[in-house]
């Protein structure tokens, strides 16, 4: 779930339980898993990591000493030789749920093969045990020592990334599952000069949470308050002037987050995205009698779309068009990963971060 629940005790079997689910640089790792270097097949284990490099457990270091482990993945184009650059490439940082890891998380969405295909980077930060013990990111306590200061501890991460390999500073994005849907708010909404555009996925609605009992009651029911406010409560004022594009996606039989989260962070979003209001959202609906059917909203700004709402109709709590044989993500529905690339295709934060490192 995308707030924490008492820890239990694992039984023998697994049973599949919902999620909510220098400067700074990163130091020496093991080997990656699945390099597939001149000569050198992948192992068959790391086979849906994608054809490119995956980097596993590796950790970073901000300015005042606190700690994230990642994994990162370099398309194919950037891994295959050894003068093969990632520079004026785009970024993707993916958050995953309560309860998973960073490598399950590459597993199931399969966002890897998608930056074989456009030609982009991809970071996944893993939460720490010892900040929470199931992994949850703490979208729910916002404030600047917990969920905050993730928040700010995964933009260090990015800006070190972007500066260390030369990445476009102008199409950085992040997306999350859950409580990583939650964290990849916080991030888009406290550092929008760094970030272009944002997705979320089965998350919470924004700012009403402030302790993990309010997190599983905005997940049950959203919130009961001003939506408005609750952003300017989380957010850098400058988000207001520069906006934030931002897809939502959420399942209709989700048991978890409930779908009136999705609506109300469509909300949200839509007051930071300087959309005409009096300008009526674009509404169609998708694959029709199939189990990938959805109904798509799109809010414009001109020509351009800055916000999408998929709401994905035989959906629960999980991933949609993932790796059903990882947990949390479901071969139902539209392919999420495909979506959400094709979003932030077009997407561009204009001018560079105002906090280089």
């Amino acid at each position: 779930m995308a707030a924490p629940k008492p820890v239990r005790k694992r039984a023998a079997s697994a049973r599949k339980t919902p999620i909510g689910a220098t400067p700074g640089r990163a130091v020496k790792t093991a080997r990656p898993a699945g390099s597939t270097g001149a000569g050198r097949a992948a192992a068959p284990e790391a086979a849906s990591l994608g054809a490119g490099r995956w980097e596993a457990s590796r950790q970073f270091s901000d300015r005042t000493g606190r700690r994230l482990a990642f994994s990162r993945y370099t398309p194919a184009s950037a891994a295959s030789t050894a003068t093969a650059t990632a520079a004026g490439m785009p970024l993707v940082v993916m958050l995953h749920g309560c309860r998973q890891t960073s490598v399950a998380f590459a597993r199931g969405t399969r966002m890897n093969q998608w930056a074989d295909a456009g030609d982009f980077m991809v970071l996944y930060p893993q939460q720490s045990l010892a900040r929470q013990v199931q992994r949850c990111w703490r979208w729910f306590q916002p404030d600047d020592d917990h969920g905050g200061a993730e928040a700010d501890l995964i933009a260090a991460l990015i800006r070190s990334e972007v500066a260390r390999h030369g990445l476009d500073p102008g199409r950085i994005y992040v997306a999350g599952l859950s409580a990583g849907a939650g964290m990849a708010a916080l991030v888009a909404l406290r550092h929008p000069d760094l970030i272009a555009a944002v997705a979320m996925h089965s998350g919470p609605v924004v700012g009403d949470a402030h302790n993990a009992g309010n997190g599983l009651s905005t997940m049950r029911r959203g919130s009961i308050k001003p939506l408005a406010p609750l952003v300017e409560s989380v957010a850098d004022p400058a988000v207001f002037e520069l906006g934030m594009p931002a897809l939502i996606l959420h399942g209709q039989l989700d048991p978890a987050v409930a779908p009136r989260n999705a609506r109300q962070l469509f909300e949200q979003f839509r007051t930071l995205n300087g959309a005409d209001p009096h300008a009526l959202p674009v509404e169609r609906v998708l694959g029709l009698g199939t189990e990938k059917a959805y109904r798509r909203v799109d809010v414009l700004r001109g020509r351009k779309t800055v916000l999408r709402l998929c709401e994905i109709t035989r959906l629960e709590h999980a991933w949609s068009g993932g790796d059903p044989a990882i947990r949390y993500h479901a071969r139902s529905g539209p392919d999420a990963s495909a979506l959400v690339w094709r979003f932030f295709q077009g997407q561009r934060r204009a001018g560079l971060s105002r906090h280089p490192e």
